[in-house]
């Protein structure tokens, strides 16, 4: 019964972009053609995964295409703790993206948005996670985490700059791009993928086909 909600929930939240199978996590890709031929592929991604499953995706990309890339710059270093999933992956038995996803076909661009454009509430926010993350639960990340009060609609301003926000900016340099390519990748985060495909149905691009790669095996979950 447990895992029964659990595969509705991870469905329903994912839009079915990401699915929770017996033996693991897999996510569906996805790819959509327009009637001028044009295409933009879909990619759920996640910070840390199993090491094939980016190797596999990095692989996938025609030569011709053109790669636009997640990932948050921070030009003013507003970030105070670095943002790694190192311990994640270690803890997990994982590779991490940065490490293991590397298209050696195709034109990768830089498609996200810059830290300076988050509300001050949303960088305290992340600032305070990565710390937590980076040193683990210790009396002083603890104390941290009690003392943090969060201020009104700050999970609206919150999921307004990580989500919503990036995902108005990834779809400008979709159609920016659609006008020098045939073959748009798109590797971005299982919580991107919903908005993102709502928004290129409206702009003529219809399911074309899917493809299920296997994200996160349980057997990797070793003592």
């Amino acid at each position: 019964y447990l895992y029964l909600c659990a595969t509705m929930a991870v469905d329903h939240f994912s839009e079915g972009f990401m699915a929770l199978r017996p033996n693991g996590f897999s996510v569906q890709v996805r790819k959509y053609v327009r009637t001028d031929g044009k295409t933009i592929l879909l990619i759920p991604m996640a910070h840390v995964a199993e090491a094939d499953f980016y190797r596999k995706v990095s692989q996938s990309f025609p030569s011709n295409s053109i790669i636009l890339m997640e990932g948050v710059t921070d030009r003013q270093h507003l970030i105070t703790t670095g943002t790694s999933y190192k311990r994640m992956a270690k803890a997990l038995h994982m590779a991490e993206q940065h490490e293991e996803f590397k298209p050696s076909r195709g034109e990768m661009v830089r498609a996200d948005v810059d830290v300076e454009q988050f509300s001050t509430n949303t960088i305290d926010f992340i600032n305070l996670v990565m710390f937590i993350h980076s040193k683990g639960m210790t009396p002083e990340t603890v104390q941290k985490a009690l003392q943090y009060s969060p201020p009104p609609d700050f999970q609206k301003q919150v999921f307004g700059d990580l989500l919503r926000k990036r995902n108005r900016h990834l779809l400008e340099e979709i159609h920016a791009r659609l006008q020098q390519s045939d073959n748009i990748m798109v590797p971005w985060g299982v919580a991107h993928m919903p908005g993102i495909a709502k928004e290129i149905h409206k702009s003529g691009f219809k399911l074309d086909e899917t493809r299920e790669y296997t994200l996160i095996r349980f057997h990797g979950f070793r003592k």
